[in-house]
């Protein structure tokens, strides 16, 4: 498996498990069925019901969540590419501190291989193959 392949498949299972999709807005009114409580994302429901009462479509809350979730998807991957983007313009000590993302071997569990430029690659692995362009209305 070569580098492309390597980050094919994990941005695939981003964009499975991190990225909601816009396709099927039926999330959103479940959502928004949801009680307020004190616990954490206790006001995702209320919050979700406040504004489809507001008027904003469920397929416009859906499709806000998918740009929300490819954007920090995006974030989190350029973070992993480059430490001096998690540190730049902090007052500490960081500059001496890198980090990366690696393929291990599964029996000795070592490092193969670093995992790069997965933002760069994030966007053209998008399922709808519209790389995030809203879709078309005609």
């Amino acid at each position: 498996m070569d580098d492309h392949d390597l980050n094919r498949l994990f941005l695939r299972g981003i964009w499975a498990g991190v990225i909601r999709g816009d396709d099927d807005p039926s999330w959103v009114d479940r959502v928004a069925a949801r009680p307020a409580t004190d616990q954490p994302l206790g006001d995702f429901g209320p919050i979700i019901g406040r504004m489809l009462e507001a008027g904003i479509s469920a397929t416009d809350i859906a499709r806000f969540a998918k740009i929300i979730g490819y954007e920090t998807a995006f974030g989190f991957c350029y973070h992993l590419t480059d430490p001096n983007a998690s540190y730049e313009g902090f007052d500490d000590d960081a500059e001496d501190i890198a980090w990366c993302l690696f393929e291990i071997d599964v029996d000795s569990e070592e490092p193969v291989r670093p995992i790069t430029g997965l933002h760069e690659e994030i966007l053209g692995l998008d399922p709808s193959g519209n790389e995030m362009r809203p879709a078309r209305t005609t």
